[in-house]
C-alpha cells in the first residue's frame, strides 16, 4: 500500500479550509474558522488547518507528495482584469474606479509568487518543504468538480458548477468519465452570475452578502408571488433559450452608484424600494416577497441549465458543487427531476469543498488514475478528543459533572422531556451543518422548542427554522421525496401530511423540511441515541442545529462546547461520555 499523501488548500478568502487524502482516502478536512474562531475567516491562511491536515496525515504513517491550491493563481490576475475591463467597456459607470481597485487588490492578494512563498513557509513550520515536491495552482471550479464527481461514487457524470465566481467563470457545466478526466462543455463568466445576485439581494435584504444566503433562502417561504416584483427580477436575469448559460444584468449589481450597499447598486433600490435596514424586521412587506421571487428565479434558471445538460444525454448521473448549491431548497427541486436517474451534491459545495478537489486532483496528476476513494458517507474529517482530554477540561472549569454509564439513553430521556442538549461527539464535521459531531438538538414534539432555541439558545431570528436528524431506515416513511436518503441536510423535501403536526418544531412555514438520515455505520452513538427517542417517544428523530451561536463558528474543541453552552439557554452538556447538568 502506498504512504503518499496530498493536500489541498484554499485560502485566504471565505472558507478558507485544508483537506488531505490518499489514493483511497480522505484523511483529514477542516476549515481554518473552527480554530481561529473568526466566522468563515476570509482573510486568513488556513494555517492551522493545514497543520492538523498533516498531524492526521502522520498518524496514519503517510508522507505528503504533492500539494494542489484551490485557485488559478497564475492565470486569475489576466483574465479577471481582462474580463473587468470588457465589462466597463459594454457598461461604464462612476463606480468604475471603485471596481477596479477592488481588482487590483484581488491581484496582489492571489499572486501567484506570494501565495506560494506563503504556503512555503506555513508548510515548513511543519516540517514539509515545499519545493521537493510537486505544486499546482488548479482552476477554482474543476476543484469544485472534482469534489462532486469522485465523491458521488458515478462511474460517469455531468458536473454543474454555480458560485459567486471562480476567476471569472461563475458557473461551469463538465462531462466526467470513466477515467477521472473532466471536459469543459460550457462556462458562464462575469458579470453574470447566480452566485453573485443572490448574495446581491441578500445585501439588500439587510444580511451579509456570502454569508447569510441562508436567511434569504428561509425568508422566501414567508414570502408569495408578487407581479410587480416578478418583473423587476425579468429585468434583472434571465435565461438563454437551449443554452446552458444566462444573462444577469450588471446595472442592478455593480455598474452603476452604490449609494446603499457594496452588492447592488442604486438602480435595485429604484425599481424594488429602499433596502430594509437591520433595525427592521425581515417580515415587513415587501422584503419577504423578494426573497421569494429570488429564490424561485435562481429555481428557474438551476432548471433551466439541469434541461440543457440532460438534453446532451452524456450521462444517468448529475453531481453538483458551488456555494449556489449549499441553497438546498433548490437542489430539492433538483433532486426530484427524472431528467436524471442519480444525483449527488456534494455537501461542502462552498469554497471549503475546493481543497478536497485541489487534493484529489494533485493525487490524480501525481499517480496518473484518478483517486480510489469510496463514495461519500460521511463528513467527520475534523478533530476528536479523548475522554480524558474532556475530563482535563471539566477539571480545570472546575464543572460539576458525572460519567453516563448510556450516554445515548440519557440524552433521549432527556430531550423527550423537553431539555435542550448540546451534543459533542466524536470528530468534528466539515461544512456549514452540524451532523451529530458538534451539534444543539432538542424535541421536534415539542411546538415551543422552535421559538426557544432561536431565542434562547442561538439568539437569532424568531421565523428561522431547524432541520431533524433521523434514523435513515424511517426516512422514507416521513418524507414525500424520490430522494434514496438526505445525509447531509443539502437538499429540502416535502414531509408527510400526517406529520405536519406531529413535527412542528422541525418544519418550515413552507412544510419543507432539509432532514439528516443517520446511518448507523456513519456514526453508531447519534444512531442509538435516535433509537433509543423512538423507544420513548414513538419517533426516530431530533431537532439538531450547529453548536454555536449566531456570528460564531461551530465549536471544535471541549472548552469551546462549555463556554457556549454557559453562554446560552442550553439545558444539558452530553460531552463524551459525561454529562454537564445546569441547575
Amino acid at each position: 500500500m502506498s504512504n503518499k499523501a496530498y493536500l489541498g488548500i484554499f485560502g485566504p478568502g471565505p472558507n478558507s479550509s485544508a483537506a488531505i487524502c490518499s489514493e483511497n482516502e480522505i484523511i483529514a478536512w477542516a476549515e481554518e474558522e473552527r480554530f481561529n474562531r473568526i466566522k468563515t475567516a476570509p482573510n486568513s491562511y488556513p494555517s492551522q488547518a493545514i497543520a492538523y491536515c498533516l498531524e492526521e496525515a502522520r498518524k496514519n504513517n503517510l508522507e505528503v507528495v504533492a500539494v494542489g491550491y484551490g485557485w488559478n493563481c497564475e492565470t486569475y490576475a489576466e483574465l479577471a482584469t481582462k474580463n473587468l475591463n470588457e465589462t466597463i467597456e459594454k457598461f461604464p459607470s462612476e463606480s468604475d474606479h471603485i471596481s477596479l481597485k477592488v481588482q487590483q487588490s484581488l491581484n496582489s492578494l492571489y499572486d501567484p509568487e506570494m501565495i506560494k512563498n506563503d504556503l512555503a513557509l506555513i508548510l515548513r513550520k511543519n516540517g514539509v518543504e515545499l519545493s521537493e515536491m510537486e505544486f499546482n495552482f488548479y482552476s477554482h471550479h474543476l476543484c469544485h468538480a472534482a469534489t462532486a464527481h469522485y465523491c458521488s461514487g458515478y462511474k460517469d457524470s455531468v458536473v454543474i458548477i454555480n458560485d459567486g465566481v471562480g476567476e471569472v467563470a461563475s458557473s461551469t457545466l463538465y462531462y466526467a468519465d470513466e477515467s477521472g478526466d473532466f471536459e469543459e462543455l460550457a462556462t458562464v463568466e462575469l458579470p453574470n452570475t447566480l452566485g453573485g445576485l443572490y448574495a446581491s439581494v441578500t445585501e439588500f435584504l439587510g444580511f451579509r452578502a456570502y454569508m447569510d444566503e441562508g436567511k434569504t433562502m428561509g425568508l422566501a417561504a414567508y414570502g408569495k408571488p408578487n407581479a410587480e416584483i416578478e418583473e423587476i427580477f425579468e429585468d434583472i436575469a434571465r435565461d438563454i433559450e437551449n443554452e446552458f448559460g444566462y444573462i444577469v444584468n450588471p446595472r442592478y449589481r455593480y455598474s452603476g452608484k452604490r449609494t446603499f450597499g457594496k452588492k447592488f447598486t442604486d438602480k435595485l433600490v429604484e425599481r424594488l424600494g429602499p433596502p430594509r435596514k437591520r433595525e427592521n424586521s425581515a417580515m415587513e412587506a415587501p422584503y419577504p416577497d423578494i426573497a421569494y421571487t429570488a429564490q424561485k428565479q435562481l429555481e428557474r434558471l438551476l432548471m433551466s441549465q439541469l434541461e440543457y445538460a440532460a438534453g446532451l444525454n452524456l450521462s444517468k448521473n448529475a453531481t453538483f458543487a458551488g456555494g449556489v448549491h449549499m441553497n438546498c431548497k433548490a437542489n430539492g427541486v433538483l433532486g426530484e427531476s427524472d431528467l436524471f436517474d442519480n444525483y449527488f451534491f456534494q455537501p461542502a459545495a462552498s469554497d471549503n469543498g475546493a481543497p478536497l478537489g485541489a487534493a484529489m486532483l494533485a493525487c490524480k496528476d501525481e499517480t496518473g488514475s484518478k483517486p480510489a476513494i469510496p463514495p461519500l458517507n460521511h463528513l467527520y474529517y475534523g478533530p476528536s478528543f479523548s475522554e480524558e482530554q474532556i475530563e482535563s477540561v471539566l477539571k480545570k472549569c472546575k464543572l460539576d459533572y458525572k460519567k453516563s454509564e448510556n450516554i445515548a439513553s440519557e440524552v433521549a430521556q432527556l430531550i423527550a422531556d423537553n431539555a435542550i442538549v448540546g451534543w459533542f461527539q466524536g470528530r468534528m464535521e466539515i461544512g456549514a451543518r452540524a451532523l451529530g459531531g458538534r451539534s444543539i438538538l432538542a424535541n421536534p414534539l415539542n411546538p415551543d422548542a422552535r421559538d426557544h432555541v432561536n431565542k434562547h439558545v442561538k439568539n437569532r431570528e424568531a421565523w428561522r427554522p431547524f432541520c431533524p436528524s433521523l434514523q435513515s431506515e424511517f426516512f422514507k416513511d416521513y418524507f414525500d421525496t424520490e430522494l434514496d436518503s438526505s445525509r447531509y441536510m443539502i437538499t429540502a423535501c416535502s414531509i408527510k401530511k400526517e406529520y405536519l403536526d406531529v413535527l412542528p418544531s422541525c418544519i418550515h412555514i413552507d412544510g419543507t423540511v432539509r432532514p439528516q438520515t443517520v446511518e448507523k455505520g456513519a456514526n453508531p452513538l447519534y444512531w442509538e441515541m435516535l433509537n433509543e427517542f423512538e423507544k420513548i417517544t414513538g419517533h426516530p428523530i431530533v431537532v439538531n442545529t450547529s453548536f454555536n451561536v449566531q456570528g460564531e463558528p461551530i465549536v471544535m474543541r471541549p472548552e469551546e462546547a462549555i463556554r457556549c453552552f454557559y453562554g446560552s439557554g442550553m439545558d444539558v452538556l452530553a460531552i463524551g461520555p459525561f454529562l454537564v447538568k445546569k441547575t
